[in-house]
């Protein structure tokens, strides 16, 4: 496991180039392994079909064998025990007369060739009949020509064995000699007649027990009994054919010798119980499986070296995008948050790669943007904390003399004094301590009453104000210092220029919006007696109009909740019914961590 975990470790410290090497090396030689074991599969289950075609032939010519020589052992027994040669016979040992013999010799001799030539197809070479005078033969050329030692000891087994059968072989001939002793049947005298040898040719057995069933060319078969060879085809000698037999296993084989190979079938002879091996050469399809094996070895190395190659090439035109993408990283992180310049277009493509790199680039994008716009939002929140402010005096001077002016207001029992004072000091208060980005709206609506408290000791009976906000609608969001700007901008064009009593107003509501499903909320703050000029908003932006005075203050709300909250957000104007109407909208949110996203910097 240990070792396994090494590899692992090792493998997983691989740059990404020598991992995708590695891949495709291992399917290449995977696909190659399961390419040699197919062609071991298969060579397997040819073999198993050539087995079966083989022992079937085998079984078939093994039971024409063993029938073969059954009728070769009947043949004898019909031959000793003839009437004719038992009469024949007995004449000759119990009459010393040689025309006696003579006639005798010729009956021996015609029921002899007789018998032989209705067992020629059986394999008979020749018959020989030996008694105390004289032998009898079918083929003396056969009978002469055979090892005179080993007749000699076919007779003699024959003798030993009183008229059981015995075989012995004549390996140099191809001969198998069946031996047996002629006893006198007549009264069950069992006296010594002579012998009787059949000359088999087994050559001429196997050949034809095999000539309809064999499908090989150049077939060779071994007869073996226990350790003795009995029989072996041409070329087979006996140092090959007892090597042949020991390499033989069940069922089948694949066996060598002198430089060839064999298939080679193993069966039984029935009733003799003699080893019975089929040699077929396999000197053409082991050349053949060899060669499969050469070739795909060859493949694999082959396949292997291209495998290198290509991969080599694939994955540096992979890696390249990859490559690409990490230098863009580290120019992003090591430069003020800037991107680089790339000769390849990533936009249109829809690759993985191509995927990585858009979302980087998003990524980037939205950090610069977001960078940049808290880096501006604070510089226009603290604008518009100073803006909000009539002189460049000392505030925290300010705020404590309007409170000392309060006291006093208080102590000569001046209420109008006391609550301008106060409503001042409130707004004093918010514009320096206010350090959170948003604020609730019950909170800056409470800042345009304190402002519009001034105003109304101001003006008098000539300034009308109402506010109309649900108190569901109290805990929304809105930013700062949005609302009195507004206030301002409606008394300096509504009230200073007008004598007649000007009704000013603030309104909330909050709006579905249908394609979403999100809510927005609408703060309108209209006043009576004038209107705005047809698109002021955008030539201040644009600077057709310059901003000057409170054209400043509306640029930088409209800007501050375009730079919080969007493009789709922010302050626009119209005019309904001879009143002027500043409309805030931004999304509807009652909680700070709705825009945990947003980080400030201040």
């Amino acid at each position: 496991m240990n070792y396994l975990k090494r590899i692992k470790g090792k493998f997983e410290d691989l740059s990404l180039k020598n991992k995708l090497l590695a891949m495709i090396c291992s399917n290449v030689l995977l696909i190659l392994l399961i390419a040699l074991i197919g062609l071991k599969i298969s060579s397997h289950a040819y073999n198993e079909q050539l087995y079966k075609a083989i022992s079937g032939n085998l079984s078939f010519s093994s039971q024409t064998i063993a029938s073969n020589l059954n009728s070769i052992e009947t043949l004898s027994s019909v031959t000793i025990s003839a009437s004719v040669i038992q009469d024949a016979l007995n004449r000759i040992d119990s009459i010393d007369d040689t025309i006696v013999w003579s006639n005798a010799n010729r009956e021996i001799s015609q029921v002899i060739n007789n018998y032989q030539q209705a067992y020629k197809k059986d394999g008979v070479l020749a018959i020989a009949l030996y008694n105390r005078r004289f032998k009898n033969a079918t083929n003396f050329v056969v009978a002469n020509n055979a090892d005179q030692d080993l007749v000699n000891g076919a007779l003699k087994k024959a003798r030993e064995r009183e008229g059981a059968i015995t075989w012995t072989i004549d390996h140099e001939h191809n001969l198998y000699i069946l031996g047996r002793s002629v006893r006198k049947a007549n009264n069950l005298e069992l006296n010594h007649l002579g012998d009787l040898l059949v000359f088999v040719d087994m050559d001429r057995i196997v050949s034809e027990a095999n000539r309809a069933v064999t499908t090989y060319d150049d077939t060779s078969y071994i007869l073996f009994d226990r350790d003795q060879l009995i029989y072996a085809s041409s070329g087979i000698d006996r140092e090959t054919a007892c090597l042949l037999k020991e390499q033989t296993g069940q069922p089948y084989s694949i066996v060598r010798s002198h430089g060839h190979s064999y298939f080679a079938v193993k069966n039984t002879i029935p009733y003799y119980g003699w080893t019975y091996i089929n040699l077929v050469p396999y000197d053409q399809i082991a050349s053949s499986t060899t060669m499969a094996y050469r070739l795909i070895l060859g493949m694999l190395i082959i396949g292997l070296l291209i495998a290198i190659a290509y991969s080599r090439r694939l994955t540096r035109y992979i890696l390249k995008d990859f490559d690409l993408l990490i230098q863009k990283m580290e120019f992003f992180s090591s430069t003020e948050l800037e991107m680089p310049k790339v000769q390849v277009d990533y936009s249109q493509r829809t690759d993985e790669i191509s995927r990585l790199h858009q979302h980087f680039d998003t990524m980037a994008g939205r950090i610069q943007y977001l960078v940049h716009n808290n880096y501006v939002n604070q510089i226009l929140s603290r604008d518009a904390k100073l803006k909000a402010l009539e002189a460049q005096i000392n505030p925290h001077f300010l705020y404590n003399t309007l409170e000392t002016i309060n006291w006093r207001a208080k102590a000569l029992k001046d209420q109008q004094i006391s609550s301008m004072v106060e409503s001042l000091g409130t707004l004093l208060r918010a514009t320096l301590s206010s350090k959170n980005p948003l604020v609730t709206l019950d909170y800056e609506i409470s800042l345009a009453r304190s402002y519009m408290t001034i105003q109304k000791i101001r003006f008098e009976e000539r300034l009308v104000f109402q506010t109309d906000c649900g108190r569901e609608l109290g805990g929304a969001l809105i930013l700062p210092l949005t609302i009195q700007p507004l206030l301002e901008n409606a008394i300096r064009y509504g009230m200073e220029e007008m004598m007649e009593t000007c009704e000013i107003s603030i309104s909330a509501r909050r709006k579905e919006i249908p394609e979403s499903g999100e809510y927005v909320l609408i703060v309108e703050v209209s006043n009576e007696g004038s209107v705005f000029e047809e698109g002021l908003l955008e030539k201040l932006l644009d600077g057709t109009r310059n901003a000057h005075g409170f054209g400043i203050g509306l640029v930088n709300i409209h800007q501050r909740i375009q730079m919080l909250f969007g493009e789709g957000y922010g302050l626009s104007f119209k005019n309904r019914d001879e009143t002027a109407v500043a409309v805030i909208t931004i999304p509807y949110r009652t909680e700070e961590k709705d825009y945990a996203e947003i980080n400030y910097c201040g």
